[in-house]
């Protein structure tokens, strides 16, 4: 499985900091599973047909430049496997290999025909990495672990954060410990975008643990699941459902280009500029808004304002992209806010991300 990583770089500044970062970030699309040949685990007879499969994966480049593989693996089999491995084989655009690294499933056990998720990062900041194949290196038969954590009570709050609150409860004769929770964030085509985790205290037989999950959202969220395991017990996959959100629009992906979507050297005056950004909703009911653009001088004048309407439907239609043209009229060094606001002036997004450009005669 190979996963192409379409890079575009994304050169933004926080102005007041004066902190220049750089993010990419590349998908591939498929279907949720792929089994090309059966795959053989360890300590297995090679003619055997027993199979753990690797489904459809994520890659993106991870602040600090190395590149992150998220993605889930189904074991086929009537029996629990553990040790499941997964390999990574890390290359560049002309298929030369520039490292391999092998991990294994956040899950220790993984149940008859259900699945667990994996995330693998490069060892290096290697910016060449832009493609990367995805192989099952290895499995073994595992004792079953009892499914009788549950999570009786969660919600998920969303705006600029992500904050999971909920409930574990150990249903089991023993005391759960080591207990971790793993919270997946899934994209519109069920592919793993984000995996966010925690851990509860060592939770008596009968008894229940409060826990709590914060982070930034995935752009790309479109479901959320979570899911415990502890050295002795796991819990079975649960949905969040209970979504309450604030903040329902993310910004991401701001670009400036020329109309016709070409990357400008340098801006000249005078020259039309098109500034976009991918938008995400993140509720089904109706929702118009108004997206909004401003250039302002690096002393904080405002240069420019322009905004555009349209409106959500929810269900499937979540994913808008809206431009908005601006030609500047004088030289010197600008920066670009975008905002979301519904048609009351209210915003229901947070401020996305200030990109820094530089205009020349």
């Amino acid at each position: 499985m190979r996963i192409i990583i379409l890079s575009g770089l994304l050169i933004f500044a926080l102005f007041s900091a004066g902190i220049l970062w750089t993010s990419a970030e590349g998908t591939a699309a498929q279907s949720p599973c792929q089994q090309n040949a059966p795959q053989t685990g360890e300590n297995l007879p090679p003619s055997t047909t027993l199979t753990v499969v690797v489904c459809s994966t994520y890659s993106s480049k991870a602040p600090d430049g190395t590149t992150v593989v998220l993605g889930e693996v189904e074991n086929t089999n009537s029996f629990p496997v553990s040790n499941v491995k997964v390999g990574i084989t890390f290359e560049d655009a002309n298929n030369n290999v520039l490292e391999y690294k092998t991990g294994t499933t956040l899950l220790q056990v993984v149940a008859p025909n259900s699945m667990a998720p994996f995330s693998i990062s490069s060892t290096k900041a290697n910016p060449s990495i832009s493609q990367v194949a995805v192989d099952l290196a290895g499995f073994t038969p595992a004792s079953v672990k009892d499914q009788v954590l549950t999570i009786p009570s969660i919600s998920l709050q969303l705006s600029d954060n992500l904050i999971l609150d909920g409930t574990l409860k150990n249903g089991g004769t023993s005391t759960s410990t080591n207990t971790h929770l793993y919270l997946i964030t899934y994209d519109v085509f069920q592919r793993v975008v984000a995996i966010d985790t925690t851990t509860v205290p060592d939770t008596a037989a009968g008894n229940s643990a409060n826990f709590t999950i914060t982070s930034t959202p995935s752009s790309r969220a479109k479901t959320f699941q979570i899911i415990a395991e502890s050295d002795n017990y796991q819990s079975m996959p649960t949905d969040v459902t209970n979504i309450i959100a604030s903040l329902p629009v993310l910004i991401s992906n701001t670009n400036v280009t020329n109309p016709s979507g070409g990357q400008y050297a340098s801006i000249p005056v005078d020259a039309p500029v098109k500034i976009s950004s991918d938008l995400r909703y993140l509720l089904n009911s109706p929702q118009p808004y108004v997206y909004y653009v401003q250039v302002k001088k690096f002393g904080g004048q405002v240069e420019f304002i322009g905004n555009t309407t349209g409106i959500f439907l929810g269900g499937t239609d979540q994913d808008h992209t809206e431009s908005i043209s601006w030609t500047p009229d004088n030289a010197g060094q600008y920066y670009i806010e975008t905002y979301v606001w519904d048609s009351n002036g209210i915003p229901i997004s947070s401020a996305g991300t200030k990109i820094n450009i530089a205009l020349v005669k």
